[in-house]
């Protein structure tokens, strides 16, 4: 073989091997993105179940798009794993958490540390509670909660908290719970909504 001819060949195979180098650096695999946290109450009481949303507000289509969020019944821990294809440094992400009447919501920016330590932050979420009570949600629990309980229970009216009408906890809003507000108002009586 002609020694041009050997050299052509060796040139060849260089290319080719750094063309093959060139091509799987630019196409590196996706990497893990975790986000985790839990929710809780203002007072410190874990909410079960929680409804968690995670919305990525800076998408590259320029629509938002929405995570799936794992939750357990039993927890209230929840999480989202997914890759760098669907998240980015400096996109916002919006993280909203209810209980089916309460909620509260945030948006926090992807920093490049999350991106290169996979994700892994924690995003934990406090739900503020009304006042056990405190009916009509004005900040006060007054004689006036006590009597929209029995508005709402003989004249239909709708109650802005009816988590803070059940003032006994016991999963029903009954005429005892407008009597409890006033027990509590002129006698110190305890109101215990559930948690």
């Amino acid at each position: 073989m002609e020694k041009g001819k050997i050299i052509i060949l060796v040139l060849t195979v260089l290319v080719m091997f750094t063309a093959t180098a060139m091509i799987a650096t630019a196409t590196e695999p996706p990497t893990p993105f975790h986000v985790y946290g839990w929710v809780k109450y203002s007072n410190g009481t874990a909410v079960l179940g929680p409804n968690v949303n995670i919305t990525n507000l800076n998408t590259t289509e320029n629509t938002t798009k929405n995570y799936t969020v794992e939750t357990n019944a039993s927890y209230s821990y929840y999480q989202v794993i997914t890759s760098s294809c669907n998240v980015s440094a400096s996109d916002m992400l919006n993280f909203s958490a209810s209980d089916n009447g309460n909620s509260t919501d945030r948006t926090v920016t992807v920093t490049p540390k999350n991106m290169t330590e996979g994700g892994m932050f924690e995003q934990n979420l406090t739900i503020q509670k009304g006042i056990c009570g405190d009916v009509n949600r004005d900040g006060y629990v007054t004689g006036y909660d006590s009597d929209l309980i029995l508005l709402y229970l003989y004249k239909g009216y709708s109650l802005e908290d009816e988590w803070a009408a059940d003032v006994n906890a016991d999963g029903y809003i009954t005429g005892y719970d407008s009597d409890l507000i006033l027990l509590y108002l002129y006698k110190g009586y305890e109101l215990s909504c559930r948690p």
